[in-house]
């Protein structure tokens, strides 16, 4: 068989192992296709095969942390390879600092072009952020749907976006909604995929998820939460977080070549806490505010809202008037809560019933917009920032009559 030929020659090669765990799985013999599975695991743990790993019931990670002392496969005689004494380590692997847990890593969430589970969230199901829409197709889907016309002007596929504001206007949302929208590999991390308790090891987790994307170009690389990972290193004490950041901070310059075509979003409810590096032209060079929606956006969210749901008589202009200031999670519990009253009163009547607009206008009007505790803290640090975007952003919605503290 050719792939046995190959092992004969090249005892490492990882495709090789993987190709014979298939047939021999496919042959019935599951402890040789296990065998087979984890060499490759242990050669190269960056492979992936996710038929393959469901068959088995294991993920290559999984391998490699379950056989972390799973020997290579010897080269066979006459190969030139070096007789070991009994006892002896292979030191070639013992000291690749990669080569063990916890320094492999692979993605939870990755979707490739045309998985169909990308498609569950997409633009049209988050209201306004328009701006923020066309900046990522102009940075990531224009590209690569008119390649000509953007080396005609000299641009790239590719870049650094960073998108702020109060807690609650959809960010998270939005994040989500790329994959569905952009036509290429998306990837997003969450912050227990990157710390780790031992030293060094962050850092290494940052790298390889960078390394990842660049190797799946064109790809969107995803971190929400950034100010986690993106601290101004000031008022920084620990060694290690510093570490993290300027780690951070030469990825994203390594993004700067002409073949990286990895476009990084990040987004955080507290800009200022972001380490000013981060805001040079090459890194997270287009920030983007997204305040509370505005009548327009409000509108769209309580219509996608009120869908599906039995409203009686929905007055969606009256909604909005009685929401001003309010997020995309105020709106949102709004609906809830005035189907939970409704729910309350079918029950007790033994009947269903409509939610009514009196319901929704009632707990509007008895509800505080959640994100007027974020404008005030917001308030406290724009007054004392540089005049840099983040800040002229926060106080122009400071000063915005929407935004304005309504009377109890």
């Amino acid at each position: 068989m050719r792939a046995e030929r190959v092992l004969l020659q090249n005892p490492m090669n990882a495709q090789a192992h993987l190709l014979l765990s298939r047939v021999h799985l496919a042959e019935g013999d599951r402890a040789k296709a296990i065998e087979h599975f984890e060499s490759a695991a242990q050669i190269d743990g960056t492979l992936s095969d996710p038929p393959l790993e469901r068959e088995l019931g294991q993920t290559i990670r999984d391998a490699r942390r379950t056989s972390p002392s799973a020997m290579m496969p010897e080269p066979p005689m006459g190969m030139g390879g070096d007789t070991m004494e009994e006892g002896e380590t292979p030191t070639e692997f013992a000291e690749d600092p990669f080569d063990d847990p916890p320094y492999d890593w692979r993605p939870e969430t990755f979707y490739a072009p045309g998985d169909p589970a990308r498609f569950g969230v997409t633009f049209s199901d988050v209201g306004g952020m328009e701006e923020l829409k066309e900046e990522i197709r102009l940075k990531i889907t224009y590209p690569l749907q008119y390649p000509d016309l953007y080396k005609a002007y000299g641009k790239r596929t590719g870049g650094g976006i960073l998108i702020y504001g109060p807690p609650g206007c959809g960010k998270t949302m939005m994040l989500r909604a790329v994959a569905g929208e952009v036509p290429c590999n998306y990837l997003s991390v969450g912050l227990h995929e990157i710390f780790d308790p031992y030293f060094g090891s962050t850092e290494r987790n940052l790298h390889q998820i960078f390394e990842t994307a660049r190797a799946n170009a064109p790809c969107v690389l995803i971190f929400d939460d950034l100010d986690s990972l993106a601290q101004d290193r000031r008022n920084v004490r620990e060694s290690q977080l510093r570490n993290l950041v300027n780690q951070f901070l030469h990825e994203m310059d390594g993004m700067r070549g002409e073949n990286n075509r990895v476009l990084v979003i990040g987004a955080t409810n507290q800009p200022w806490a972001l380490d000013p590096a981060f805001r040079r032209p090459g890194r997270f060079d287009q920030a983007i505010f997204v305040p509370p929606p505005d009548a327009p956006a409000r509108e769209q969210i309580v219509s996608l809202l009120a869908k599906d749901k039995p409203i009686s008589n929905l007055d969606a202009a009256a909604l909005v008037e009685a929401t001003s200031g309010f997020s995309g999670a105020d709106l949102k519990f709004v609906f809830d809560r005035a189907a939970e009253m409704t729910l309350s009163a079918a029950i007790h009547s033994g009947q269903p019933v409509p939610i009514s607009m009196d319901t929704l206008l009632a707990v509007a009007r008895a509800h505080q917009p959640s994100t007027h505790t974020w404008f005030e803290g917001a308030r406290e640090h724009a007054q004392h920032a540089p005049p840099d975007t983040y800040a002229s952003e926060v106080r122009k919605s400071l000063n915005a009559p929407t935004q304005q503290q309504r009377e109890p």
